[in-house]
């Protein structure tokens, strides 16, 4: 009896171990830089046709969803929003970026931010979601938050659109 439980325990051990160590090897995925360039000034393009100095922050977040709707491979989707003064005064800034990878470990990051003067509703509001493009309800925690309640009822002073990389 003793024999045959060391047995069954050695087998088990094997499998285990064979389990852990096969599997299927994963392919790290290689992008090709200038089609990665493509998608990425397509998505900047692809915006600019729906979002103007006007167009409310909803608006924004709608053409934002649309153009994430079939994530590529490897991409991320950042809102952040915080008070700084990127471009001299101070401004709270609410953005959308769309991060895809750009096929040398870095990205094109395709931006949408509103500026707002600061003020006494937006003073000491930060936020960082990190956005799953697989969800479908990848945007719903984002129109939940404090931020864009805030950006969705306020004038922004200005609305950009851009494409950087990292």
């Amino acid at each position: 009896m003793k024999v045959c439980v060391i047995l069954v325990a050695a087998v088990l051990a094997i499998l285990v171990f064979a389990a852990c160590t096969r599997g299927p090897s994963a392919e790290p995925v290689v992008f090709d830089a200038t089609e990665q360039r493509r998608i990425a000034e397509d998505s900047l393009t692809f915006l600019r046709a729906y979002i103007g100095e006007d167009t409310s922050f909803g608006q924004i977040v709608d053409a934002f969803a649309q153009l994430c709707a079939e994530p590529t491979e490897g991409e991320e989707i950042l809102f952040e929003a915080g008070t700084y003064a990127f471009e001299g005064e101070p401004m709270f800034t609410v953005s959308l970026v769309r991060q895809i990878p750009d096929g040398e470990d870095e990205f094109f990051q395709i931006r949408a931010v509103a500026s707002f003067l600061p003020d006494d509703d937006n003073r000491g509001i930060t936020e960082t979601i990190w956005i799953d493009p697989a969800d479908d309800n990848a945007f719903s925690e984002m129109r939940r938050s404090t931020v864009f309640a805030y950006a969705e009822t306020h004038p922004a002073e200005s609305v950009k659109l851009r494409l950087d990389e990292t």
